[in-house]
């Protein structure tokens, strides 16, 4: 895809707290159909799948967009109903997966968004000779527990790349609704050299980075963050835990997820206490030598329950004490293999 910026802009500065989208209005909702129970209503919507270059029949795993425009009081207020269950759903359960993933505003028509998301969406990791290296997949970007994270994650031009034409896009995350204000950019055509067999290329560190956003989002919903705290505070706490995940499977060689979960939390928990504790930090010398087998039960029974009381009391509030999150970062999620 050929796009061309309207302007400059930073999504760090992008990005800000906003109530839920009033669907009452005109613009779009992007809705996954997968995640209704009852597809009979959402059929009637005449809605538009997202679907990509030299796609089959078999729409699962794709969006669907809605012009608001063409729905009457009924539909809208059925799309509305859809919207508030979702929000008391993500109280409860923080990874709920929703039906309504966003509302966007776009000067362009529905047909032409529908198009741009759907070729979006299937993605060939590529290393830096520009060989392949990895399986072609699906990439679920439009998902807002995707989506929310690759606002910190990607580069803006990669990110401009995703969102296209859109200058709007409202998204849930933890039950909160923030607003991207975007600089839209235009299309002029499909560039062949960025793809391969109708694959868009993507970097193979973007996509290893790509893989660790499930992981981020379940140690947010551990950490159980104040609801009512700011985008970027919780793109903070999502920064740290990706970086926290990384050195768990690459340096301290722990293969299976739930343990760089673990060690990913209590490294946001506790932050130095913990890293530097008198009776841990042997333990990772040892482990970045593999020099030390064992799980993260292993590593738990080094200290007592006393010891990881005094760990809890000297443990400050990560929020505002932890650094603005590395905007410039890149990585994705969402995928299924092909």
């Amino acid at each position: 895809m050929i796009v061309s910026k309207s302007s400059t802009w930073h999504l760090a500065d992008a990005i800000s707290d906003c109530q839920p989208p009033s669907l009452s209005r005109d613009g779009y909702a992007l809705v996954d159909p997968g995640a209704f129970s009852d597809a009979g209503e959402l059929a009637s919507l005449c809605g538009r799948m997202c679907v990509p270059i030299n796609w089959g029949k078999d729409f699962t795993g794709l969006p669907m967009l809605i012009d608001l425009r063409q729905c009457d009081a009924r539909q809208k207020e059925w799309l509305e109903s859809a919207l508030a269950d979702d929000l008391e759903a993500q109280q409860r359960f923080p990874l709920f997966r929703p039906r309504v993933c966003g509302y966007l505003e776009t000067l362009v028509s529905a047909d032409v968004v529908a198009s741009h998301l759907g070729q979006q969406m299937l993605v060939l990791p590529i290393d830096k000779s520009g060989n392949r290296s990895g399986s072609a997949a699906l990439w679920r970007f439009f998902d807002p527990r995707v989506f929310a994270n690759l606002c910190w994650l990607l580069d803006a031009d990669r990110f401009a790349a995703l969102t296209g034409p859109i200058s709007t896009w409202l998204f849930p995350w933890f039950g909160n609704w923030f607003e991207l204000a975007t600089s839209p950019v235009r299309i002029t055509g499909v560039n062949a050299a960025e793809r391969i067999a109708g694959f868009m290329r993507i970097d193979i560190e973007v996509w290893e980075r790509a893989q660790r956003v499930a992981l981020v989002n379940q140690v947010l919903a551990r950490l159980a963050l104040p609801p009512d705290i700011s985008w970027s505070q919780r793109a903070s706490v999502a920064n740290h835990i990706e970086t926290a995940v990384a050195v768990a499977k690459d340096r301290l060689h722990w293969d299976e997820r739930e343990d760089q979960a673990r060690y990913a939390e209590h490294v946001v928990r506790y932050g130095l206490a913990f890293l530097t504790h008198p009776k841990l930090a042997p333990y990772w010398t040892l482990r970045e030598a593999q020099r030390t087998p064992g799980s993260w039960a292993d590593l738990a029974a080094l200290l007592t329950t006393e010891e990881y009381d005094v760990l809890a009391q000297q443990a400050m509030n990560t929020v505002p004490t932890l650094p603005p999150a590395n905007f410039s970062n890149t990585a994705a999620l969402g995928t299924r293999d092909l």
